[in-house]
């Protein structure tokens, strides 16, 4: 691939001191088999209360083009917001990473050479590599443009020249970026479009590693029933956005903080022959008082 292909690459992490400095080396080690491309990374830790940022800084003290960020307020959605906001709103292909993941070697070379022969696409999704239960069906989902993993993925210049113009961006709070972003993709920012295939793809041999929770330790145990009611709260979050746009149609009219269509959520968002029925009235409860 003989075009230069300028790439920007966020890594946004919350209380990744475990996880983040193996998530930068495998970074490096990928930018190493780019050729002839202008790359910057951005470690972006929200609400840390660890030593993430710590670690991140002194991992970056020499590296050119290597930049860390402190944002206080601990929000995904927010962190998002910031990355895209960086750099005066340059078009380029803005790679997201999260900081307890590794890529491959090979990761970021494939999602240029993607781009570079689809560059009609707004999406690029990473492929899962650590094997979990249900992860050939992501893979295969993925692959065919119907799923997308907030793991590893990348925006392109042509996204991010639309997000701006609508100045679309995630609601503050918002669980579940990557179901979000990969809805407006598929519609080309507005629900009534339809699918339309092609927008959102998955790359083959851009792959990354994610760390599984295992009820090994109190603490894993903690995160796992964490990641459930989160789960819940994501699944009655979407129904809200899906009330809103069926009325709004336009992904641009989300307002700023997801707080502000809770009132969207009914009773029968409720999964009340589920396992997640505790979680969803838990939740229900809390979002309507």
């Amino acid at each position: 691939m003989n075009k230069p292909l300028k790439m920007r690459i966020n890594v946004l992490a919350y209380n990744e001191e475990d996880f983040i400095e193996r998530c930068l080396d495998s970074i490096a080690q990928s930018i190493l088999q780019m050729d002839n491309h202008n790359v910057e990374v951005n470690i972006i830790c929200n609400g840390c209360t660890d030593n993430t940022y710590q670690v991140s800084e002194q991992y970056v003290k020499d590296k050119a083009g290597w930049n860390v960020y402190h944002l206080k307020f601990g929000d995904k959605a927010n962190a998002w917001n910031f990355a895209v906001e960086l750099g005066e709103r340059a078009l380029l292909t803005s790679v997201f990473i999260d900081g307890d993941c590794t890529i491959t070697p090979q990761s970021l070379m494939r999602i240029a050479q993607f781009y570079s022969d689809h560059p009609e696409s707004y999406i690029i999704a990473g492929i899962p590599k650590t094997q979990g239960r249900t992860t050939n069906d992501t893979i295969q989902k993925t692959l065919n443009g119907e799923a997308l993993s907030g793991n590893f993925y990348a925006l392109t210049p042509r996204f991010l020249e639309r997000l701006y113009q609508l100045n679309f961006r995630l609601p503050v709070g918002l669980i579940g970026d990557d179901s979000l972003l990969a809805w407006v993709a598929s519609h080309n920012f507005r629900l009534s479009n339809g699918v339309t295939h092609g927008l959102l793809q998955g790359c083959e041999g851009a792959q990354f590693y994610y760390h599984r929770l295992t009820p090994t330790s109190v603490k894993n145990i903690y995160q796992y029933i964490r990641r459930l009611h989160r789960y819940s709260l994501r699944h009655l979050q979407q129904s809200a956005i899906r009330e809103h746009l069926n009325y709004y149609d336009t992904f641009e009219s989300l307002p700023d903080n997801i707080d502000r269509i809770y009132c969207n959520v009914k009773l029968n968002h409720l999964r009340l022959k589920s396992k997640n029925s505790p979680f969803d009235m838990i939740n229900y409860v809390k979002i309507k008082n």
